[in-house]
């Protein structure tokens, strides 16, 4: 059962859709079957893929808990003046 990536040449919108046999695939936003089909790119998972995004995650990790300290460090600072 193949999943295509399509853009609607009506609405422009990009989507994919999983097509059965020799169903014909509409749009979800405006419901045209005028379409174009994409080049699906195959997503490949290996242990380097892996660890690449294991890596990436930690350092959005780190980042958010980062802006989290300093954002409640601010919200203190400006209560202790105001308090």
């Amino acid at each position: 059962m193949p999943v295509y990536e399509y853009v609607c040449n009506e609405c422009a919108k990009q989507f994919e859709v999983l097509v059965l046999r020799q169903e014909t695939a509409a749009c979800p936003s405006c419901g045209s079957v005028d379409l174009k089909r994409l080049l699906s790119v195959p997503r490949v998972k290996s242990s380097s893929t892996h660890e690449l995004a294991m890596r990436a995650a930690k350092k959005r990790d780190q980042a958010q808990a980062w802006e989290r300290v300093n954002e409640q460090r601010k919200y203190e600072e400006s209560h202790d003046r105001h308090g």
